[in-house]
């Protein structure tokens, strides 16, 4: 139901006849979800006669065996809550939303793109995950450089069906829910949580379609990720008010280690979300491909020779020197200190702090 408040709060109640502003026809708000969301949105909408400024679209994410929801044309002057009694017929404003396909796969490719924060393309895919009820999780990967990948799941209890989206490059954060835990009775200053077996706790959470913290870490060890943050935290399991805490910030911590030891990765620790957490995501130090150096003609007049270790050195200055090491199968190299007459277009060159 947040959904419906979000949308209330964000299209704004409809302008006044002397309103200077125009509403605009292109929707502000694009959902994307299972089958059954435009339904749910555009039911709720009118049955609680929401009439707002700005228009929205829902574009639902179907499998083979779902059907597709009309999108008839809503009468005009027809009031919201009078159109409760017909579901096929969009609420007033509602834009036609698009039926997405998956495709043999299973997979929703490139189902949404726009300009990223870095300036690169970010392409939106999705796919299936398993939880009691239709759940779907999605990635969010960057076109060019520095080709970070966001991987946001739903409720599930197993994302195995996400891996194909979770490489090339993989994800360089993954957010996992993590809804239930056992508690180990010396993080349990109070005695109060620890109480639950480690099996019971598992149990009971597969048999409610979630996770446990050791399911996220194996779920992040699997796909390679590079940050783990966990959402989704039972509400058992209140978040620290302040550093001093003590209880509430020990359970955390001993959520957090649980997912840490089944990620396995050294110097990497999983995080719990809590309200408004930001993460910044680092750009990477990938490896650069051979092909796209070019080498520049200077005003400089220098001559280069490349000997057979693949070293780069100028006979102006021998000073300058750059060794590029890497393997001639996988076509990358990995730069020490680039040379003055490499121009990298588009890749960061580490040790610079380029972008």
């Amino acid at each position: 139901m947040g959904t419906i408040a979000f949308l209330r709060s964000i299209l704004y109640p409809p302008l006044s006849p002397n309103s200077r502003y125009a509403a605009s026809s292109d929707p502000l708000v694009e959902l994307y979800g299972p089958a059954g969301l435009r339904l749910f949105v555009r039911q709720n909408l009118k049955l609680t006669a929401t009439r707002t400024a700005h228009k929205y679209v829902v574009h639902e994410l179907l499998t083979i065996s779902d059907s597709m929801t009309p999108c008839l044309p809503t009468p005009d002057g027809a009031y919201p809550s009078a159109l409760a009694t017909q579901p096929d017929i969009m609420h007033p404003s509602e834009c036609v939303g698009r039926d997405i396909r998956a495709s043999e796969n299973g997979l929703w490719i490139g189902i949404t793109e726009a300009m990223g924060c870095a300036k690169a393309k970010v392409v939106v895919d999705a796919g299936p995950i398993l939880h009691r009820d239709p759940c779907i999780g999605y990635t969010f990967t960057e076109q060019a450089s520095p080709f970070r990948k966001l991987v946001i799941l739903g409720d599930t209890y197993d994302p195995s069906a996400m891996q194909p989206l979770c490489s090339n490059p993989p994800p360089a954060l993954l957010i996992h829910e993590a809804t239930d835990s056992h508690i180990a009775p010396e993080a349990d200053i109070v005695g109060k949580l620890s109480k639950r077996t480690k099996e019971e706790v598992r149990e009971k959470a597969l048999e409610r379609g979630h996770s446990v913290p050791e399911m996220a870490g194996a779920f992040a060890k699997k796909v390679e990720a590079g940050m783990l943050v966990m959402n989704h935290i039972g509400s058992r399991f209140p978040a620290p008010r302040h550093a001093r805490d003590h209880w509430r910030n020990s359970i955390m911590g001993d959520i957090e280690r649980k997912a840490t030891e089944a990620w396995g990765v050294p110097g990497k620790r999983a995080r719990a979300a809590w309200d408004f957490m930001q993460v910044e995501v680092p750009v990477p130090r990938v490896p650069i491909p051979v092909n796209a150096f070019e080498v520049i003609q200077t005003d400089l007049d220098m001559d280069f020779e490349v000997d057979e270790e693949v070293e780069v050195v100028s006979q102006r200055d021998e000073s300058e020197e750059g060794e590029f090491e890497g393997d001639e199968d996988e076509g990358m190299v990995d730069v020490g200190d680039a040379p003055s007459i490499a121009r990298v277009p588009n890749f960061p060159i580490p040790g610079r702090g380029g972008r």
